[in-house]
């Protein structure tokens, strides 16, 4: 046979295709289902509108994820601050503390001083009296009971 002969033939031949497949499947004892259990397509106004709802839900639930996200470093911070606050607000109270005890302190330590001083400018006075002066040199000229009592009275000793 020619090459033209059997281009011919294929030409002629018609396949149907569906026709083969019920065929088949009815040899094999599948079950022909009718169209109408079959899923029907999605119309493109529903597809549309279900893409939108997807797409708006994700990025509404984005946007919630986010913000809870920022919302809990933020409320970390400002916890953090707030503890940075009170140390350092407790290391200020503390230096205050310890700057009043000094001052108080340094306060008694001059006091101390003062009266110390006042004390011997108040003896120096006594020992340079006229009385003191004359019962010390009587006590050291003539050393009696009555003498030393007087010298200790007159000298405040």
């Amino acid at each position: 046979m020619e090459q033209r002969e059997i281009d011919e033939q294929l030409k002629n031949l018609k396949f149907d295709m569906d026709a083969e497949i019920d065929d088949r499947n009815e040899r094999l004892g599948h079950r022909h289902y009718a169209p109408r259990h079959v899923h029907q397509p999605m119309e493109t106004s529903h597809a549309i509108v279900l893409a939108a709802l997807i797409i708006v839900g994700g990025l509404w639930g984005g946007k919630l994820l986010y913000d809870y996200i920022q919302e809990q470093r933020i409320k970390a911070a400002l916890s953090q601050a707030a503890q940075d606050s009170r140390r350092a607000q407790a290391e200020l109270n503390q230096r205050i503390a310890a700057e009043a005890k000094a001052r108080e302190q340094r306060r008694l330590e001059e006091q101390t001083q003062r009266q110390a001083e006042l004390a011997r400018l108040g003896q120096e006075k006594r020992f340079q009296s006229a009385q003191c002066q004359f019962w010390w040199q009587q006590h050291n000229q003539n050393p009696t009971e009555r003498t030393a009592l007087k010298k200790r009275e007159a000298c405040r000793i």
